[in-house]
């Protein structure tokens, strides 16, 4: 019954976060307190840098209403599981020294990452299908100017990096290892993340190699966290490979990467060997099913959203359930 309630209660606030959000952004409307517009309609190919700072403002209003819903829900749950403080979502160093976290975090990158990086170039020289129109046009932008660095750094590289992996490995991870162990809960989180990213669904060649590296990134990532326990090393290595880079750029980190996978990768193994051990393959395979299956779904139906604050209400009765359950046991 813990297995269901946790797994319940990850899907209830994956998607209930969205409602909650919805509503706020209808309420600000409503009182025209703020109005709430969307920034990637700025980034067309004629993109200014007036253009730039007002879809960075928007950004991170939108930014703040996403993941200020997220936590309005996270936050009361970690506090009635008891779990309080820095450490409840991985904000601490768990007993390792910064400069060891450090590394950890570039190691994560150069075993994980040289599959996006590869990817990349080989699109540069042979187009392997067409991106989102917001992301083509912003790739077009002049990287010359501070306002192309300030709107990449909110949208990719340093505000992004942070949010989500306090999400998806602080959150959703931490849930779902508590009762499923670390490999299923890893599994499920990647693809929970993976198909997140609504802008490489376009079905094309492009796509689907990025959908594939950015579940060898997101398994990295969930790895070093469980291995560590911190989620400086995962935020680092996701902060790397959102940087954006020319091509010539790409090739020297790609070199870099390659140096690093020749120092680490035995480290590397042997870290995976201990998070994964003999993992239970129907809990892994369930949990990135039903991960992959949810997410996408919930891009289609509207319906699904109801069904998460459905999912969410029944998750909180079996945790109730179970401790009323363990409560008498004991007296």
């Amino acid at each position: 019954m813990k297995r269901i309630a946790a797994l319940l209660e990850v899907l209830g606030v994956y998607l209930a976060a969205g409602a909650l959000e919805d509503r706020l952004i209808d309420l600000l409307t409503r009182f025209h307190i703020v109005s709430i517009s969307n920034p990637f309609a700025l980034l067309t190919n004629h993109t200014t840098n007036a253009d730039l700072l007002l879809a960075s403002r928007r950004l991170l209003l939108i930014w703040l209403l996403q993941y200020g819903s997220y936590f309005a829900l996270i936050v009361p749950l970690n506090w009635w599981y008891r779990r309080r403080g820095p450490t409840a979502y991985g904000l601490t160093r768990a007993g390792h020294s910064m400069k060891w976290l450090i590394v950890a975090g570039l190691a994560t990158a150069c075993l994980c990452e040289w599959p996006v990086l590869i990817l990349s170039l080989v699109d540069v020289v042979h187009p392997l299908g067409a991106m989102a129109p917001w992301r083509q046009a912003f790739f077009d932008t002049s990287w010359q100017r501070w306002q192309f660095w300030l709107f990449a750094g909110i949208s990719s590289y340093a505000v992004v990096p942070v949010l989500e992996e306090l999400l998806f490995r602080g959150y959703y991870q931490r849930r779902l290892a508590e009762d499923w162990g670390n490999a299923p809960a890893i599994l499920g989180t990647s693809c929970l993340f993976v198909f997140a990213h609504k802008q490489y669904l376009i079905p094309n060649a492009y796509n689907v190699g990025m959908v594939l590296s950015l579940l060898c990134l997101a398994i990295g990532l969930g790895v070093v966290f469980a291995y560590t326990r911190s989620l400086i090393p995962s935020m680092i290595a996701h902060a790397i490979i959102n940087v954006p880079l020319t091509p010539k750029y790409q090739i020297a980190l790609l070199a870099i990467f390659a140096v690093g996978l020749l120092i680490f990768s035995r480290t590397g193994l042997q870290v995976v060997k201990r998070i994964f051990g003999n993992p239970p393959l129907a809990s892994c395979m369930l949990l990135a099913f039903v991960g992959a299956l949810y997410v996408v779904a919930a891009q289609h139906f509207a319906a699904m959203t109801t069904l998460s604050i459905v999912l969410l209400v029944v998750a909180i009765g079996l945790e109730w359930t179970i401790r009323k359950r363990s409560s008498t046991h004991q007296t």
